[in-house]
């Protein structure tokens, strides 16, 4: 039977292959944009609508490591501080909830900008 050790180990496994899904796709996205853009088969017009939702799915990104980083780094320094080893998660915490919120804005944008060149591309060459 399965524990709830195992449950968060391949939660963390899953987390780790959206992000890396995710990474992929807003590079793809960027650098498909980037090549129609100077092949000027892109105009600017085109381009900014896919590269502003694939940057800020990035900055999102970079949110949620920064505020998981930082959580951490206090759990650390308060389990050093009290002599325990063993803790929870404060879900009420805003660095936790500011980790998951931005888990899902950069997923929803990196798709938005995946769509967006899609239909962008099926306008120009359909």
């Amino acid at each position: 039977m399965a524990t709830k050790a195992d449950l968060l180990s391949e939660l963390n496994w899953i987390t780790e292959k959206i992000s890396s899904l995710v990474w992929t796709l807003n590079v793809g996205v960027l650098g498909t944009t980037w090549s129609l853009l100077i092949a000027r088969s892109f105009t600017f017009r085109n381009a900014i609508w896919i590269f502003v939702p694939s940057i800020l799915s990035i900055i999102c990104e970079i949110g949620q490591y920064f505020s998981a980083y930082w959580l951490d780094h206090r759990l650390l320094a308060e389990l050093e501080r009290n002599n325990r080893t063993e803790f929870q998660y404060p879900t009420d915490d805003p660095l936790y909830n500011a980790r998951r919120i931005f888990f899902g804005c950069k997923i929803v944008l990196a798709i938005a900008a995946a769509v967006i060149l899609l239909i962008t591309l099926i306008q120009k060459y359909a």
